[in-house]
Order: C-alpha cells, then sequence, then structure tokens
C-alpha cells in the first residue's frame, strides 16, 4: 500500500503515514489517530491536506471518524468492502451524550451492518439544526449507500428530506420525524408505553395524575401526551389544565404547592430527563418521593436505576431501535420505487422506588 515516489501527492503521503503505523501494529482497531494539527505539524503538510488523507481512508473503510471525538482506526474485520457506496452515515444531533442510549442504538446499527459489510460512519452534531441540515445536504453529495438520522428538530428537517426524495438518496429517521410527512421511521410505541405508565398509576389508586413535558414540539413527545390523555379518559378522569406542564421551564412552586395541598399525587414525565430533573427539585424542597408524589418516567436511561430514589419508567429498548433503523435503511435501498415505512417497537413498563398509592385522603 505504500506510494513513497518522490511525485506522490502530500495527501496520499499522509495516507501512507497512517497506513504504515496500522501495519506496523503501532496502530490496532479503535485507537485514536492523532489530530489534524499534530500530523499536519508532525509531516510538515496543510491541514486542508491532512483532512483529504483522512477522508479518503474513511472512505475506504480504513478509518472512522466520531465528531467532536476523532479519527479512530477502523476493526480490519469490518473493512470487507472499501467502496464507499459500502459507507452508512448515522447523524445524532442534539442527542444527550451524557446516557448511554446513543450508544446502544450505535451498536445495533452496527450489528446489522457487520452482516452486510457495511462501514458506519458517526456524525455527532451539537442541538444545531443548520448544521444538521448543511451536514445532511453534503453528504447528499458524497457516495454513501445511505443515511441514518436522529434530528434535534424533525419538522424543520423537511427542508432536506425534500432534497433526498428527489435525490433519491435512501434515508431512515430514527425515534421522532415530521408529523404528515412521508419517510421512513423507526420509533418506539410512544402511545401505548404511556397509556400503560398512567394506567399503571390509576391502579396504584391516583387520580390526580399531572403531565410534564420536555421539547413539546416533538413527535414522541406528543404521542406520549395523548397516551396520557387517553389512559385518563378510560379511567374517566378529568383533565385539570393546570396539572398540564407542557413548557420547557418547569413551574417548581406551583406543582410544589399542588402536592401539598394535594390537587396532585402523581407526575408522568414525558422521558427520564425530565423525571430525574423533577425528582432533585421536589426533594430539594423537602417533598418525599413516592410518599406525596409519584413520579413515573419514560426511556430507562441507564442513570435512571441509580436515581436518588430509583425511577419507574417505560422501557424502550434503543439497540433494537439501532437494528432496526439500519434494517429498514436496507429495505429503502432495495425498493425499486420510493418507499416509505414507519416501525413502532414495543415498550416494558419497569417499576422501581418512585411509584406508590397516593395518601389515603386523597384517593
Amino acid at each position: 500500500m505504500q506510494s513513497n515516489h518522490p511525485s506522490s501527492p502530500k495527501y496520499q503521503l499522509v495516507k501512507d503515514y497512517i497506513v504504515a503505523k496500522i501495519d506496523n501494529s503501532e496502530l490496532s482497531a479503535d485507537d485514536r489517530i492523532s489530530s489534524e494539527t499534530e500530523l499536519a505539524k508532525m509531516l510538515d503538510v496543510s491541514s486542508i491536506t491532512v483532512r483529504r488523507a483522512l477522508t479518503d481512508l474513511v472512505n475506504e473503510g480504513i478509518i472512522y471518524r466520531i465528531r467532536g471525538k476523532g479519527s479512530f482506526v477502523a476493526s480490519q474485520s469490518s473493512v470487507v468492502d472499501k467502496k464507499a457506496s459500502n459507507l452508512v452515515v448515522f447523524i445524532l444531533s442534539g442527542l444527550e451524550l451524557h446516557d448511554s442510549s446513543y450508544l446502544r442504538i450505535m451498536k445495533g446499527v452496527r450489528s446489522f451492518l457487520s452482516k452486510h459489510n457495511c462501514r458506519l460512519v458517526i456524525e455527532f452534531v451539537e442541538n444545531d439544526f443548520e448544521q444538521e441540515r448543511e451536514l445532511v445536504l453534503q453528504l447528499m453529495q458524497s457516495e454513501i449507500r445511505g443515511l441514518l438520522i436522529y434530528s434535534s428538530d424533525p419538522s424543520a428537517a423537511k427542508s432536506y428530506l425534500d432534497e433526498s426524495r428527489r435525490r433519491s438518496i435512501p434515508l431512515v429517521m430514527l425515534d421522532r420525524f415530521p408529523p404528515g410527512y412521508p419517510v421512513s421511521c423507526v420509533t418506539c410505541n410512544n402511545h401505548d408505553g404511556a397509556y400503560e405508565a398512567v394506567e399503571y398509576l390509576i391502579a396504584q389508586g391516583h387520580r390526580r395524575i399531572g403531565f410534564a413535558a420536555f421539547d413539546f414540539h416533538l413527535s414522541p413527545e406528543i404521542e406520549r401526551y395523548n397516551g396520557y390523555l387517553n389512559a385518563m379518559a378510560g379511567a374517566s378522569l378529568p383533565i385539570d389544565d393546570e396539572r398540564l406542564y407542557l413548557e420547557k421551564e418547569l413551574d417548581y412552586e406551583q406543582l410544589a404547592a399542588q402536592i401539598r395541598s394535594g390537587e396532585l399525587t402523581a407526575l408522568f414525565c414525558v422521558n427520564d430527563k425530565r423525571a430525574i430533573e423533577v425528582m432533585d427539585r421536589l426533594l430539594a424542597k423537602g417533598i418525599r418521593i413516592p410518599e406525596q408524589c409519584s413520579l413515573m418516567g419514560f426511556d430507562d436511561f441507564e442513570s435512571s436505576k441509580f436515581a436518588k430514589v430509583a425511577l419507574s419508567t417505560v422501557k424502550q429498548h434503543f439497540e433494537v431501535l439501532g437494528y432496526e433503523a439500519a434494517k429498514l435503511l436496507f429495505d429503502v435501498i432495495n425498493a425499486s420505487s420510493h418507499y416509505y415505512k414507519k416501525i413502532m417497537l414495543p415498550t416494558d413498563l419497569v417499576i422501581r422506588e418512585t411509584v406508590a398509592p397516593p395518601p389515603e385522603e386523597y384517593r
């Protein structure tokens, strides 16, 4: 693979340097490669030259990149076909990276792609939709097998989804999608998971159950809200607008006052992040959980079981989500015409320590 001829372009010399380190076992699978700046200084070339070399190595399946973290050596067992058409790009935009859920999604994606001799390129994007849009449009110009997208703003994504349809770029969205728009997507059964959670709270004797959103514009949150509404309606329980917390900033003074007066005995939170935040704020105000207020989350983040009070929640299976998204992408790739399909995955109710019957006087 060496090309140390004097007339070799500089970017080829950079490639040869990296490949030689891999061939000589100085770098192993998943080892981090020196940064662009370090390589440019070490080899006396420009950052643009290094970037060109690294891009070629990614396209050849020799290395992979994680945005914000650097470039890493690819597993040689997975470098079966070093063609750009064997690259699948997974864009994770605005995902909370402090939790392991995104790693489980990636593991599921890799599990499927490894069976089909494809390389996975992961692009992390901060909570910045313009950056997400520009990246997607840029990738559409390159030779890739397909795109998997976890979008920070799926409604705004219609702009690049229109372009993907025009160009017939295979694309699958994960977890959330723009309502009323034809796009393939894999998500969990948000409605039924929320319904089951609220139904459980009702079975424990709760009648004054609140709802707390986080990003209420997202389709999963709206579906979970509808599950909450339908479970309440199924039990002939009234919906009190004062118990609906649909804004990003939650009024904890009002919430604490409702709990102390018995106006609210349980709160269904749209996700675990919101639930753990609520738990911490209420405990700081002297509210006892679950004695004064039961809490229910959704997602089953790894951290939920280790919260100050182990969180009861609705578990979604992130690894299955990733696997099924990659599988659906291949269905889209192999379809002879436009192919749109939405897949809903089952959830499981996980009961821990944040749910108990309400005080006798409030039943």
